[in-house]
């Protein structure tokens, strides 16, 4: 059995931004196929953050940007940051090339600060597949908990700190399930701590599917795919890769 994914030990934000800064010149989708899954995290995303055409929205961890251009259409200005200025050099190209130069920008930033954004800014924050990469979890809800308009919305994709291949079944056969040695996959429950302690109200949190099929064999992904399909079924939520939540900040009186 072949060993798909190595740990980078990480001990500062300049070594994690020092790792997105590599990846970011040749990311690309690991865990299927590209146009499928991203169709699928995108529908996900309009289900749940509800987008107005007057919205202002941040994708907090933008990547290269393409949810916020997939996303652009549906709003009437887009923020997407990230820590790593590579990321962001390759999204600001990929806007280059589009029709929404006008409407989005796109800036290097720590979520744990978003020193570029000021206090109820935005009405929408997203975060796709990269919360269990930021060090301090409890700091980043709390910025986006400032830079949210009041009533705004949160809406998160990461991953499920439940899941039996992170908790079981990659420790038994001696596989890594972390790019970062800070990565922290957090429980349904940790994660709705966490918003109520930054300020969140109407928390709720459910499961999507994702099976991490770059980071092992195929007859592994192939097996888990099968176990997604009976967790959906069955409601067996440990057999879920995926963790979805959703909240938001408080109403003005």
């Amino acid at each position: 059995m072949s060993r798909k994914l190595v740990t980078h030990t990480v001990e500062s934000t300049a070594d994690a931004r020092s790792f997105f800064d590599r990846c970011a010149p040749a990311y690309a989708e690991q865990h299927g196929d590209a146009e499928r899954l991203f169709k699928y995290r995108t529908a996900l995303i309009k289900q749940h953050a509800r987008f107005s055409k007057t919205d202002v929205l941040l994708d907090l961890a933008c990547g290269t940007g393409e949810h916020l251009l997939a996303l652009a259409s549906d709003i009437a200005q887009g923020i997407g940051v990230d820590l790593s200025p590579g990321m962001i050099e390759v999204a600001e190209q990929k806007l280059a090339a589009s029709f929404y130069s006008s409407k989005l920008d796109f800036r290097v930033d720590n979520g744990e600060e978003l020193a570029t954004l000021a206090d109820n800014s935005i009405d929408v924050a997203i975060c796709v597949g990269a919360f269990e990469h930021m060090l301090d979890k409890q700091a980043v809800l709390s910025q986006v908990y400032r830079v949210l308009e009041p009533a705004g919305r949160f809406f998160c994709l990461t991953l499920n700190g439940d899941y039996i291949w992170y908790k079981r079944l990659a420790p038994l056969v001696g596989l890594e399930t972390r790019h970062l040695s800070t990565d922290r996959f957090l429980t349904k429950t940790e994660f709705v701590q966490m918003l109520s302690k930054a300020g969140f109200k109407k928390i709720r949190a459910g499961y999507w599917t994702f099976i991490p099929k770059g980071d092992m064999p195929a007859a592994v992904g192939t097996l888990l795919a099968g176990m997604d399909l009976m967790g959906q079924a069955l409601g067996i939520n440990s057999l879920r890769g995926g963790l979805l939540v959703c909240a938001e900040k408080e109403e003005r009186l």
